[in-house]
């Protein structure tokens, strides 16, 4: 199950970049809160956490998707609020009929650096000099 992002940071979001980024205003913003799908009156703040800056443009998404607001509802029923999710990373899986998120991106080049870091000269030796012998054979095999 998802969790909401509720994380607090060290900068703040103006109302008015938020409502930008989130593509609505702050009459719909305002609505949005009377009918709690927000969890907070954004006629009342000056700037926004992060969190709030997400829920906004969640909620925002989902409106501006061509749902229906019972269809909304629904979706919205099994999810834990404030809906502090980054929309681009959260999805409903149809089949399961729960929401989910997509794989967090692998770094490769962060692994594998991570990995060297680990290895000791002096008790991993043979892992070490296998892995000198395969890159090796690499190189070759691009000559």
């Amino acid at each position: 199950m998802l969790t909401p992002n509720l994380q607090p940071t060290l900068f703040t979001t103006q109302t008015e970049e938020a409502l930008q980024k989130a593509n609505t205003s702050e009459s719909i913003a305002t609505l949005w809160f009377q009918q709690q799908y927000v969890s907070f009156d954004i006629s009342k703040v000056s700037e926004l956490q992060h969190h709030e800056v997400l829920e906004l443009t969640f909620v925002s998404k989902l409106f501006q998707s061509t749902l229906g607001i019972d269809v909304i509802n629904q979706l919205l029923e099994t999810l834990p609020k404030p809906y502090a999710y980054e929309y681009h990373r959260v999805f409903y899986n149809v089949f399961s009929g729960e929401w989910d998120s997509l794989p967090v991106e692998i770094d490769e080049d962060e692994i594998i650096e991570d990995y060297f870091d680990s290895l000791d000269p002096e008790h991993d030796r043979e892992t070490i000099e296998g892995i000198i012998t395969k890159l090796q054979a690499l190189l070759e095999e691009g000559e």
